[in-house]
């Protein structure tokens, strides 16, 4: 190996006393590939198994907690206990070669698809028209807002009896969580809604929850991370910024977080109005301070950036799209052959990288995955 690349593979000790054996992972990626019974799919086993050796916290695509939560077509659930074997071969799969398994839990809220869904409607914090072609949620009423909250609990539990190493919170991605933080989407007038504390506590309520189940079924062993996005994806005032984020930040972590997980394309990407230079990664990195990991992803194609991410205040980095285009790429940086890595995908390769077939297909129709012609 490179001695360049050494800092890629140092041990990093979690606030639960859990050890890393390297600051490497593998990001969330939807599959789209479930069963339709919203199980795990052979074609997903396989997916998994081979990224296994990509870095020690492998993340899962994420698991819808709730029946009307569901986010896109094939989604696997994890708010029935018929979805735990399957899972289980899933949690082994992302093991076998020394990885953390964290499953991802999630909640569509707005971004649910009606169709999906047996109410043929979506629910979210307020009943804020989508944009065109998409369906007006349902505000959630009180009750519904604890019924989810137990459901985040109740998948959490059954990840624990799958064997998973922990879970990670998904706060991020204009889902239900980042929706209720959001004052863009939450335009509630009781606990839930109006002031920046107030927008909190859903995700903070989430997070006791998890907590209380692991505390109940599991050990001070299983992982509990949090991946949020830094700022509101859009170009008015309206949702929430990095300051914002950084309230978020500290609660997550004064409650007890063992990670947080930073949803960015650009690792060097800046918050809207910064001065240059000055990036996300960086400033939520000098607020952690090390108090928890700090995972963070974007575009990290080598092990340059990689390296790059570190240095910028990250503690684990997690590749997304270049864990589709290689799934050798840490073995290959680890036996110095960082030059053999794969920056797209040649027709030869098509068909040889245990991809699922609706995941191929979606992710070269939108281009995030490029096939070269050569």
């Amino acid at each position: 190996m490179n001695p360049l690349y050494k800092e890629l593979f140092e041990e990093i000790t979690l606030p639960n006393g859990i050890v890393l054996n390297d600051r490497l992972g593998v990001a969330p990626m939807t599959t789209y590939s479930g069963n339709e019974d919203g199980t795990v799919s052979d074609e997903e086993l396989t997916y998994y198994n081979r990224r296994a050796g990509l870095g020690s916290l492998y993340i899962s695509a994420c698991i819808a907690v709730s029946e009307n939560g569901i986010a896109f077509p094939n989604q696997f659930i994890g708010f029935d206990d018929s979805a735990i074997p399957r899972l289980t071969q899933m949690a082994k799969e992302m093991k076998s070669k020394g990885s953390k398994a964290i499953l991802q839990i999630q909640h569509g809220g707005r971004q649910g698809q009606p169709s999906l869904i047996k109410a043929n409607e979506t629910v979210a914090p307020s009943a804020v028209p989508g944009e065109a072609g998409k369906p007006t949620p349902r505000e959630l009423t009180q009750s519904e807002i604890e019924a989810i909250i137990e459901d985040f609990g109740e998948t959490t539990r059954r990840a624990i009896e799958a064997g998973f190493d922990g879970v990670e919170i998904h706060g991020a991605n204009t889902y239900l969580l980042q929706q209720f933080v959001s004052s863009a989407t939450n335009q509630r007038q009781d606990q839930w809604g109006g002031s920046l504390e107030n927008r909190l506590k859903f995700p903070l309520a989430v997070q006791k929850r998890v907590q209380e189940t692991v505390a109940k079924y599991a050990d001070e062993q299983f992982i509990v991370g949090y991946r949020l996005s830094p700022e509101e994806n859009n170009e008015t005032s309206a949702g929430y910024t990095i300051e914002e984020t950084k309230v978020l930040v500290e609660e997550l972590i004064q409650q007890g977080i063992h990670y947080i997980h930073v949803s960015l394309m650009e690792i060097m990407k800046a918050p809207k109005g910064a001065e240059e230079g000055n990036s996300i990664v960086r400033i939520l990195a000098d607020q952690i301070n090390g108090r928890v990991a700090f995972v963070a992803v974007g575009s990290v194609k080598t092990p340059e950036d990689a390296l790059t991410a570190l240095a910028e205040g990250a503690d684990i980095v997690v590749i997304g799209r270049q864990a589709l285009i290689d799934p050798e790429w840490t073995d290959k940086v680890k036996q110095g052959k960082e030059q053999e890595i794969h920056p797209v995908i040649t027709p030869k390769m098509v068909g040889k990288l245990d991809i699922p077939q609706n995941m191929w297909h979606l992710i070269t129709s939108y281009g995030m995955v490029k096939v070269s012609d050569k």
